[in-house]
């Protein structure tokens, strides 16, 4: 129950922070969060010590490269979910575009995504060390272009569906290399709990993602249903913060080989 609790606390004043303007329940909910997760990680790390059989285990933790994939891949889900959410009330509420238009939006994002994901491992030998921090630049840069695409309050155009592309190319480029890799490198009896880990670090993203980039939209955007301009304005802002968390999972990579 720990760690359901632990991400209980910390999402909920992301999610609810910004509409009741942030009250001390919301700074005592985020530090009890802290203090949860620790002391799940020290009852896992003591099951384990006793032989007992962990949620997570710590021997999978310690896998060589895994700190720094399980680091990367929130990442990149919490990118995901945030440009999707973001995106999404963007489009119908500042832009005013109905269901069926603003979820068609995506395709293109949908379509690199797959079309990358499927296919990295059809490049050249030589350029798969570098797909991920590629995937993950290529995300930032694409993030910012469809930040600038939009200023001003300007609709889905040709430079939107080009960003939005290259975001899912970028995310794939990252993601699905670094997923694949970490699985292979895992011990044959490890391979369910790694799985297991990886599986919870992408669903957990996503919904950080979701909660503190969507605060940050609301909290742009003066509210669920802005003028265009502040929207607009609202989705600059987040894009860049978006950007800068996939340049975050580069440096987090390199500093981690420089060790």
């Amino acid at each position: 129950m720990a760690l359901p609790a632990a991400v209980l606390l910390f999402t909920v004043p992301l999610v609810l922070g910004q509409e009741r303007g942030w009250p001390l329940w919301c700074w005592a909910a985020l530090g009890l969060a802290a203090a949860v997760a620790e002391l799940f990680a020290a009852y896992e790390a003591r099951l384990a010590r006793r032989g007992g059989a962990p949620l997570i285990s710590p021997r999978v933790l310690r896998q060589p490269g895994m700190p720094r994939a399980v680091a990367r891949i929130g990442l990149a889900m919490a990118v995901n979910g945030g440009f999707l959410f973001m995106a999404t009330l963007h489009l119908q509420s500042g832009l005013g575009y109905g269901p069926l238009r603003a979820g068609t939006s995506f395709v293109p994002t949908a379509a690199a995504f797959g079309l990358v994901g499927l296919n990295w491992q059809r490049l050249p030998a030589r350029w798969h060390p570098v797909t991920v921090p590629v995937g993950f630049l290529l995300a930032a840069a694409s993030l910012a272009g469809m930040g600038w695409a939009l200023r001003g309050g300007a609709g889905a155009g040709a430079g939107f569906f080009a960003a939005t592309a290259g975001i899912g190319a970028g995310l794939a480029l990252a993601y699905s290399p670094l997923l694949t890799r970490t699985l292979a490198s895992v011990r044959r009896e490890d391979a369910a709990d790694a799985s297991g880990v990886l599986v919870t670090t992408t669903q957990l993203g996503l919904l950080i993602g979701v909660a503190a980039f969507g605060a940050l939209f609301l909290g742009q955007a003066h509210g669920a249903s802005p003028a265009r301009t502040e929207s607009a304005d609202a989705v600059w802002v987040t894009c860049l913060a978006l950007a800068a968390t996939a340049v975050a999972a580069v440096a987090a990579g390199l500093a981690r080989r420089r060790r």
